[in-house]
This record gives structure tokens, C-alpha cells and sequence, in this order.
């Protein structure tokens, strides 16, 4: 009997369909979506700019002129829609390697307001909506909700340092019933290590601490890194291109799986509130689970246009 449970045991983790995140965060980002923070900058000083150096400087002293602080808008409202063809769909029968093409609209509202001593607020809530036209490929919702705070530290070349607590869930089909959902906080660093006009490189560096979700299988801890170079063609033309490594630790069954994405979009700022853009992205998870059941591989790419608005 014991021969026969063990061969049919190993059947069944055969064919059971990896988690659904592993075939849905290449869409989502790696780990989350956490905001730009390099993108506020906010003077480290509000209300007092220094004047130019003059040869007096020494009798006179420092010299400081009072100015008005930067306007700010703390309310940031996004709109996107993409259109996308991918060669790796998520299906509820597994990794097929089935190419189709992807409608996806984000809806978003963030509140950052400045607190005390350089302190922001960021509150926020993502609403995602991909929809693929293979029949095969299953339909998703993500909602994503962020409560944190992060700081700009111009002593360590303007690095941000973020802290956030996190809730996501992801539907298949319908907003009201959840196939997955998570509690995490999630820390960590955003940091330009290089600017000339036109060109930016930048990092970041982020941790995220998991203590449920369900199913409780998927319930893991993540390190994640990235990189960001930016080039600048014109005004309203750039392009970006990033590279990210995130090491993910299950809680269930010794798992652990390293999950890359490389990518590049061209930007066009069309005008200060509507963004069109291209873009490629390649994504790879690599798992230790048993026949490669996690394993997955995908190219992706498309056109968008958003919109955004702050007040």
C-alpha cells in the first residue's frame, strides 16, 4: 500500500498548478509597487535659500534669503490603461507557455503630505484589471493598499527612506472573492548615485516581512534590489531602463525562489498630466521546488497611456 500512496502523492504535486503568484507578479512588479520616491524630491530646507557667493562672504557672514516653500499637491490620482502581448499567460492549468495579448488598467490614489521634520505620509490604494484574450489564461484583479511614511535624507546624498505597511488580495474574475491575499511590512532605501542633465542612475533596496496569508502556502519574506538608468532624448521624451533581483523565503516546504526582471520603456511626456510609453520587460522566476513546478519565463511588451492629476 505504502508503495502505491508515494508514486500517486508525487503525481498530484505534478500536476497542480504553481501559486498564482508566480505566474502574476512579472505583471504586478516584483515584490509590490512601491512609488518612486526619488521622483518628490522636496528642498531639505523649505523656505530658506542660500545666496551666491560673493568675495565679501567672510566680513558679511552667511548670507540667507527667505523664500516661499515649495507648492506641493499631497493628493496624487492615477489613470493608466496598456495593451500587451505576452508569450507566457498565467493559466489555472499551469505554465502552458501560451502567448496572448493583455489589456491592463490601473486605477490609483495616493495621499503624501508632509508631517514633521521632513516626515511624509503615504497613503495609498491600487486597483488592477488584466484581462487576456486567450481562453485559456485567467483573468485578474489585484487591490493593493499601502499605510507608511518615508523621509528624504539629504546628509546621505538625498537618499528616501520608506516604511509601509501593505495589504494586497488578487481576484480571478470578480473584486468580492479572494484566491490570494497578504499582510506585510515592507522597508527599505531609494538613493541617485549618479546625475548629469539628461541622466540618472539610481538604486533601491527593500525588505518585506510577511506574517499571513492565504493560502497559506504562499505566505513568504522577500528582499528585492534594483537598478534605474535614465536617459533623456528631448523635454518630454526618456527613456528607462531597470534591472530587479527579489530572493523570496516561504514559509511552507523549504521554498525559495529568485524572481529577475530586466526591462526599458520609451516615455513620452505628452504634457504634464498624459504619459504615453513602449516598453519590453523579460521575466524569470527561478524555484527549488520539485520539477521546476514554480519555474517561469516570459516576454512582455506593449504600448500605455496615462494620466495623472495632484492637487
Amino acid at each position: 500500500m505504502r508503495n502505491k500512496i508515494i508514486p500517486l502523492l508525487l503525481l498530484c504535486v505534478a500536476t497542480c498548478p504553481a501559486d498564482v503568484l508566480t505566474s502574476t507578479q512579472n505583471f504586478l512588479g516584483l515584490g509590490g509597487q512601491t512609488p518612486n520616491y526619488n521622483d518628490e524630491r522636496t528642498p531639505s530646507n523649505p523656505g530658506v535659500d542660500e545666496a551666491p557667493f560673493s568675495p565679501a562672504d567672510s566680513d558679511l557672514g552667511i548670507q540667507e534669503i527667505l523664500a516661499p516653500p515649495a507648492k506641493r499637491s499631497p493628493i496624487v490620482f492615477d489613470i493608466r490603461t496598456d495593451i500587451l502581448r505576452t508569450d507566457n499567460a498565467p493559466s489555472s492549468n499551469g505554465n502552458a507557455g501560451e502567448t496572448s495579448w493583455i489589456s491592463s488598467s490601473r486605477i490609483s490614489v495616493a495621499w503624501r503630505q508632509h508631517v514633521v521634520n521632513g516626515w511624509f505620509t503615504d497613503i495609498g490604494v491600487y486597483q488592477d484589471f488584466l484581462r487576456f484574450d486567450n481562453s485559456n489564461a485567467t483573468d485578474y484583479e489585484n487591490l493593493t493598499t499601502r499605510l507608511g511614511i518615508y523621509r528624504f535624507f539629504p546628509g546621505f546624498g538625498d537618499a528616501v527612506f520608506f516604511a509601509t505597511y501593505e495589504y494586497q488580495q488578487l481576484t480571478t474574475g470578480t473584486i468580492n472573492d479572494g484566491d490570494y491575499n497578504a499582510q506585510r511590512i515592507r522597508a527599505g532605501i531609494q538613493k541617485t548615485l549618479w546625475a548629469i542633465p539628461g541622466q540618472e542612475l539610481s538604486t533601491s533596496l527593500n525588505g518585506a516581512y510577511e506574517w499571513t496569508a492565504r493560502p497559506e502556502t504562499s505566505e513568504r519574506n522577500q528582499v528585492g534590489t534594483g537598478l534605474n538608468y535614465r536617459y533623456s532624448f528631448t523635454n518630454r521624451i526618456y527613456s528607462l531602463t531597470s534591472a530587479r533581483t527579489s530572493y523570496f523565503n516561504y514559509d511552507d516546504l523549504g521554498r525559495n525562489d529568485w524572481a529577475y526582471e530586466f526591462g526599458t520603456q520609451l516615455v513620452w511626456q505628452v504634457t504634464p498630466r498624459i504619459q504615453a510609453n513602449a516598453s519590453v520587460y523579460y521575466n524569470k522566476n527561478d524555484s527549488n521546488s520539485a520539477g521546476g513546478l514554480s519555474d517561469y519565463e516570459s516576454w512582455t511588451g506593449g504600448l500605455g497611456l496615462g494620466f495623472q492629476m495632484t492637487f
